[in-house]
């Protein structure tokens, strides 16, 4: 997906749960490169971060 302002990509974020969903409503849209690439989670206990991969 492109942002028509940046031509640069977009992040879309969403519960675990529903991913799979999202990612099938990208893919019959035409956007069949949209893949998950990480989850947030507490590193420490205290704080979120990221994790990709």
């Amino acid at each position: 997906m492109t942002d028509p302002q940046t031509s640069g990509g977009l992040l879309v974020s969403a519960a675990p749960d529903t991913a799979g969903a999202v990612l099938e409503v990208f893919a019959r849209h035409g956007f069949e490169a949209a893949a998950r690439i990480g989850r947030i989670e507490a590193a420490d206990g205290t704080a979120p971060g990221v994790v990709l991969g």
